[in-house]
């Protein structure tokens, strides 16, 4: 498998009125708040966020691993469904050993994603796809 493809997608439900003083855009301040709250947890994990990213997506690295990673959380209905997904941004030529390890860092990744966000009450409904 190309390490390219190397992707998870976890899908869950938000409350968004909890996130929001208004009802218009609830869901795209759900969004900011998810990244908000991933910046913030997934360092408790050994993750490094990189700042300069947009309102969905965080570039993560892991000490002592070259491969750029990334989350990106995007609203997909009015209805607070919204899909994180963990990448790896890797070179197609790593050695089997390298690549490996890369699938490792993506499940340590998605798993410290899960956990943040079920620690959160106004998060329901997670799916793997």
């Amino acid at each position: 498998m190309p390490l390219g493809d190397v992707m998870r997608k976890l899908q869950f439900i938000a409350d968004c009125e909890k996130h929001s003083d208004s009802q218009v855009d609830a869901c795209q301040a759900t969004q900011g708040y998810v990244k908000n709250l991933l910046t913030k947890e997934l360092v408790t994990y050994g993750f490094h966020i990189s700042p300069e990213q947009n309102q969905q997506q965080l570039a993560v690295q892991v000490e002592d691993h070259p491969i750029g990673l990334g989350v990106n959380c995007d609203v997909k209905n009015e209805n607070g469904l919204l899909v994180c997904e963990i990448s790896a941004h890797a070179d197609e030529e790593q050695d089997w050993f390298a690549k490996i390890e890369t699938q490792s860092v993506i499940k340590q990744l998605a798993q410290a994603v899960e956990n943040t966000l079920k620690d959160d009450q106004s998060f329901s409904e997670f799916h793997w796809k």
